[in-house]
């Protein structure tokens, strides 16, 4: 048997004690009268359009094969991140890119879009220093020298690499500075800045995927079927 809201709440009183008619039971009864019997209509579901083209970001990001992958660090594809690198107030875009096993074509490369404060983005990789094409995969933000300015860290199959910011717009590859040059080559995938021990300094958390080497890995290739 069904039972509605209100039945449910006045059975529930009776067996408390005092009844309905009780003071107890007639205020409650009078709350429950005066309430909207119909539902509050709910707000429309936010509504998202596309527009990267107008705001220009339009690089095709290269990842692996175009018509198919033959290994799994092909299908991963390449994280991205949001942040003021030039500390102007307004949001940039960092977006990570792969490569292909064949070799890297010329367009192959991370790209980080700086805003222009009106709806629209610029491609300044090439005057940031952060033109690298490679397997990219995750990549985090923080100041980890504690200079004001925000720096990158990003995984990679192969090598990690760590990015100073160097506050004038540009970045350097610190990564051997650092320390963080692996012996063999590691699949970086997720990692994160945090200050573990809180003694102020950023730490680096960094996760692994399985390892394999794909120095003598085949390189693809296309079967070709012709009729004669």
């Amino acid at each position: 048997m069904k039972a509605s809201r209100r039945s449910f709440i006045h059975g529930l009183l009776a067996i408390a004690g005092g009844g309905i008619g009780g003071p107890a039971g007639q205020l409650l009864s009078a709350q429950v009268a005066s309430a909207p019997s119909s539902r509050r209509a709910l707000p429309p579901f936010s509504k998202f359009t596309d527009v990267a083209h107008e705001a220009g970001l339009t690089a095709t990001t290269i990842y692996g094969g175009i018509d198919r992958d033959v290994y799994v660090i092909e299908s991963v594809g390449g994280g991205c991140a949001f942040f003021d690198y030039d500390n102007d107030g307004w949001i940039d875009i960092f977006i990570l890119g792969g490569t292909r096993l064949e070799g890297a074509p010329p367009e192959a490369t991370n790209r980080l879009y700086k805003n222009n404060c009106d709806g629209t983005f610029t491609d300044v990789t090439d005057k940031a220093g952060l033109r690298d094409a490679g397997w990219a995969n995750g990549v985090c933000v923080g100041d980890y020298n504690n200079d004001g300015n925000e720096d990158l860290f990003c995984t990679y199959y192969g090598q990690n690499k760590l990015y100073r910011n160097n506050g004038d717009g540009t970045f350097t590859d610190v990564t051997k500075a650092a320390g963080l040059v692996s012996d063999k080559p590691r699949f970086g995938t997720g990692c994160s800045f945090v200050d573990y021990n809180r003694d102020g300094l950023l730490d680096l958390f960094v996760a692994n995927y399985v390892e394999f080497d794909l120095s003598h890995a085949p390189k693809p290739s296309v079967d070709v079927a012709t009729c004669s």
